[in-house]
């Protein structure tokens, strides 16, 4: 089952949802929250090989976007995170997603990985892999309104333990193929 705003609204009051740094209610939505563009951005550099069975060392420039703003281009690919963070209760599983308004321009929040389950014993930033498939140069600045997450209930609470390698992401970080990298923090 999805969360109206009103339950959502209740499970923050109730700690089943936590929302840090600085939860502004008014991004609360119908059926979730507004979320906004962290401070990092991470541009892969081109020409790399990789391949998916062995630990490879991938090379990646990281943008501050408090310090410069950047200008997505048609076809380009980046990562970054969400400026909220998030932990939510065993029995509540979160759906990042993209804004309509957002769409419009051609501009993806996520490729593939929208699932975030409520295993992480901290909150933690959400990884946005934003993609450019329309014809606009998109100027991105932190704290931009970029995407929505939802949130569904549970029948019965996750009970498995966390096996995730990105349990304690605070801040964007590149793909983990199995090796540690700078990124590693």
């Amino acid at each position: 089952m999805f969360l109206s705003h009103l339950t959502i609204e209740k499970y923050l009051d109730e700690k089943k949802i936590i929302i840090g740094p600085e939860f502004d209610r008014k991004n609360i939505r119908p059926v979730g929250i507004r979320l906004h563009l962290g401070r990092e951005i991470l541009i892969s550099e081109p020409n790399q090989i990789v391949d998916l069975t062995t630990p490879t060392e991938l090379k990646y420039k990281e943008i501050d976007l408090t310090k410069e703003e950047f200008y997505l281009a048609p076809g380009q690919f980046i990562l970054a995170a969400t400026y909220e963070t998030i932990q939510t209760s065993a029995d509540i599983v979160t759906i990042l997603d993209g804004r309509s308004t957002i769409a419009r321009l051609g501009l993806t929040t996520h490729v593939t990985a929208s699932v975030i389950d409520g295993t992480f014993g901290t909150p933690h930033v959400a990884t946005l892999e934003i993609k450019n498939v329309g014809n606009f140069t998109i100027r991105l600045k932190f704290k931009d309104p970029i995407a929505m997450m939802i949130f569904a209930e549970l029948k019965d609470p996750v009970t498995q333990k966390l096996q995730s390698q990105y349990s304690s992401q605070h801040k964007v970080r590149p793909p983990n193929l199995g090796f540690k990298t700078g990124y590693d923090k």
